[in-house]
């Protein structure tokens, strides 16, 4: 399981950004042989091999997320997956709601994705578009690229590119003042745009348990800021927010079909001089000059599948 823009997909959960849904990882089926033996096979032992059959596999999962630096979020996925042959070709789509800070506000949202992957040896691609709509007027277009690489039998290497566009709306009052008539609040737009890398192994060392190390970069660019009464007042911000992370995914198989994963995450936010909006605090921030900060943060899913 994998959280993005905290952060795609686990990246942004842990990050705090508004949610991206992450992309199953294909996984071939093997032929299943038959135990009963045929009349015509039942004289030289053969046995006859089931042919693989594309099934539907079913996931929920239930995710709660905190950052240090103010994000809260809380979400809630199902997701459908068709595998299509045994070498791991499938397409899914996912359903997603969430509860999450927009503009220091806690707001409900929800994002739908579809994904589809090829199986090719050792190399899994795949890709993944969705949309997210909300409270606070959020709309944002989701895009990640997955590359999976199989080193060795308990060994894989994952990459990952990932971008987003959006909006949303919130009371920008106390920091941009000149948007203001008269000393009225102000409800503004706040348009951005993103992108992110992440690559790390993942390490099955037995059934039930796996360990994903991650490391992430994100950049999220704040353009402008524009009045909701009067689109007139206006400002421009192009600022960039960076951030750096590092992720510990500890997953395991407590019985069949359920699964609990622990991910903690620490980094550093590298912010510019001015007012940008922070994925990590859920809002616009303002700095009088450029700053790094450290943070911590952390999510627990926990997840039920079946076919």
């Amino acid at each position: 399981m994998k959280w993005k823009t905290l952060f795609p997909l686990m990246g942004m959960i842990l990050a705090g950004a508004p949610l991206r849904a992450q992309i199953p990882s294909p996984q071939a089926t093997p032929a299943v042989t038959n135990p009963a033996s045929s009349p015509s096979d039942s004289s030289d032992g053969e046995q006859d091999e089931k042919p693989f059959k594309p099934y539907w596999e079913n996931e929920f999962q239930l995710g709660y997320s905190r950052q240090q630096a103010g994000q809260n979020t809380d979400t809630l996925t199902y997701t459908g997956t068709r595998y299509l042959d045994e070498a791991g070709d499938f397409f899914s789509g996912e359903a997603e709601v969430s509860r999450q800070k927009v503009e220091g506000v806690v707001s409900s949202t929800g994002t739908l994705t579809a994904a589809a992957g090829m199986g090719l040896g050792f190399f899994t691609p795949s890709l993944a578009l969705g949309f997210q709509g909300g409270e606070s007027a959020l709309r944002q277009i989701n895009g990640d690229l997955a590359m999976g690489f199989q080193l060795g039998d308990p060994l894989s290497l994952d990459l990952t590119l990932g971008g987003n566009v959006g909006s949303h709306q919130g009371d920008v009052t106390s920091l941009l003042p000149q948007l203001s008539v008269l000393g009225r609040p102000v409800t503004a737009r706040i348009d951005t745009a993103g992108w992110s890398v992440s690559l790390g192994p993942a390490f099955t060392p037995w059934d039930g348990f796996s360990i994903e190390a991650t490391a992430g970069y994100e950049y999220d660019v704040t353009y402008q800021v524009q009045s909701i009464t009067d689109p007139a007042k206006k400002k421009l911000i192009n600022q960039a927010d960076q951030i750096g992370t590092l992720t510990l995914d500890l997953s395991f198989t407590l019985f069949k079909g359920f699964t609990l994963d622990l991910i903690p995450q620490v980094g550093k936010e590298y912010s510019p001089a001015g007012t940008f909006y922070s994925s990590l605090s859920g809002g616009l921030v303002s700095f009088s000059s450029p700053t790094v900060q450290d943070f911590v943060g952390g999510t627990v899913a926990a997840g039920y599948s079946f076919e």
